[in-house]
């Protein structure tokens, strides 16, 4: 056995799952991805296979102990990231009852417009940190209540996609309460389900899973699993917390003035806090979440970061794919290296990125996908860098509100795929007009889920103590200041451009087109 332990973090993000062996110095010594499919069956719907999240957890899991050349004694504990807002079912028989709807997944629109009439939003709101919003778990409830009666009554569990995979380890039905608390169904202040919530959901809380606290240990590694990763039974199992609390662990995010933002096929922008914070004007348009020990994170997600430029990557970028093929690197860079030759402001082409509705700040399930100002001039390069742009606009508009509620930012940690891009991340300086950080560790959250684990073991005492010691800045980069008025200038447009387009999202919807 080694004479410093090793520990297993597994992320189970929307888009894929990572698992990684860390040191306790935070030292990925293996590392596996697997991506997940995601299936959209009619419009607006997007759905995983949950037999699909538990296999690729056991081949990424297996793939990274074998990678790090660890012996099966050397892992202390196994802890988890899990997506947020996804929700399946398991019947008596353990038999699942419909795919994993995802975060993604607009179908509940109606329901969380309905929510209004059973609850006053700002109760809700202040209850459960979550402002009505399609993609939570209660108004996809409701969705399955009053369309899918006769699977809503067969329910035993309602499932996240971290409690199948821990449901499938373990045998039981646990959750801890960072997960729970993107749900709309937990009480942010009591860490308890709410009764009230329960009773519109139409269901009691023996339906749900179990709540645990997302440190401490709630069972042991099976032999049957053990097997099948290379690793001993009897390691510990820790719940962690969810993908987005984590990242901020990952980015050391939990002081005052540091904020994580996450650039993945979602994003999301956020801030610690050691209290509750509500947005405190009417429009709601901030979420507030807990990470756990006592800390609360607050800001706001965005369905569209990484897949606008993969949409576009895979339908205008072959000639990019076919030359990243050939160059043995990645088509993102080929498309980085171009599009930098844009000029900021992307010549007048300005794009509004809400491929598949958006969560925050307009919480506007009905909304399109824009590209504003085309001209023959443009070319792919153009298009790739304005929905580059477009995406740092929308992670502007969260960061407005989040400093209008006196909360500080001065720096900004990013993690995600979006943040292997320079480019990118010069971008989401320039506009930001703030100081973006990066950690030697790319994807925060699987890095976020081993700290938990290490402090469950004992190694550290608390998070400061966890985050200080396994997350390691590489590198800081700074706004330039003429770029910072350029997109100024812009990302006024930018607000102008969605508000006139609203009245077209809601005809486009209310026709299905």
């Amino acid at each position: 056995m080694r004479k410093h332990p090793l520990f297993l973090g597994i992320d189970l993000g929307t888009s894929n799952v990572r698992s990684a062996v860390f040191t306790d110095s935070g030292k990925p010594l293996g590392y596996s991805i697997k991506e997940l499919t995601i299936c959209e069956p009619l419009l607006g719907w997007a759905e995983e296979d949950p037999k699909e999240l538990w296999s690729k957890t056991l081949q990424t899991a297996g793939e990274a102990t074998k990678m790090s050349g660890c012996s099966a004694d050397d892992v202390v504990s196994i802890s988890f990231s899990g997506q947020m807002h996804s929700i399946s079912a398991i019947d008596k028989k353990e038999g699942i009852l419909f795919k994993l709807v995802t975060g993604f997944d607009q179908r509940s629109g109606p329901e969380s417009e309905a929510l209004n009439k059973l609850i006053e939003p700002r109760k809700l709101y202040e209850k459960t940190g979550c402002p009505p919003l399609f993609s939570y778990i209660l108004p996809k409830i409701l969705w399955f209540k009053n369309n899918k009666p006769n699977i809503f009554h067969k329910v035993h569990k309602f499932l996240s996609a971290k409690d199948y995979v821990i449901y499938k380890m373990l045998g039981e039905a646990l959750l801890d309460h960072s997960t729970a608390s993107g749900s709309q169904l937990l009480n942010i202040n009591t860490l308890k389900w709410d009764n009230r919530v329960l009773e519109i959901a139409g269901i009691g809380d023996e339906k749900l899973p179990i709540l645990k606290d997302g440190i401490k240990p709630v069972g042991e590694l099976p032999a049957s699993v053990a097997k099948k990763i290379s690793l001993r039974p009897g390691i510990p199992i820790v719940l962690g917390a969810s993908d987005g609390a984590l990242s901020s662990v990952g980015l050391n995010a939990i002081k005052e003035g540091a904020v994580a933002l996450d650039l993945g096929s979602s994003g999301a922008i956020r801030a610690s806090s050691s209290k509750p914070v509500f947005d405190k004007s009417r429009q709601m348009r901030l979420f507030c979440y807990y990470l756990g020990m006592k800390k609360w994170l607050v800001g706001g997600a965005i369905n569209n970061a990484g897949y606008p430029l993969r949409w576009f990557k895979n339908n205008f970028a072959l000639q990019e794919t076919r030359e990243a093929k050939r160059k043995g690197v990645s088509p993102y860079q080929i498309l980085d290296s171009e599009a930098e030759k844009v000029e900021p402001g992307s010549e007048g082409l300005l794009s509004i990125p809400f491929f598949s509705g958006e969560r925050f700040p307009v919480r506007d399930y009905k909304s399109k996908g824009v590209l504003f100002g085309l001209t023959y001039s443009h070319s792919r390069a153009h298009l790739a860098r304005a929905i580059m742009e477009g995406v740092a606009f929308t992670l502007k508009s969260i960061m407005e509100v989040m400093e209008e509620q006196r909360i500080v930012v001065d720096e900004i940690g990013v993690s995600g795929g979006g943040a292997k891009s320079e480019l990118w991340k010069q971008i989401l300086a320039d506009v930001l007009g703030k100081t973006i950080a990066e950690t030697k560790v790319k994807e925060a959250s699987v890095l976020g889920s081993a700290i938990l684990g290490a402090i469950s073991y004992g190694a550290y005492r608390d998070l400061t103590e966890a985050c200080d010691h396994m997350v390691e800045l590489s590198k800081k980069r700074h706004p330039v200041e003429e770029n910072k008025r350029i997109y100024s200038r812009y990302y006024e447009i930018y607000k102008d451009l969605y508000q006139s387009c609203k009245p077209f999202f809601n005809q486009f919807y209310k026709q299905n087109l």
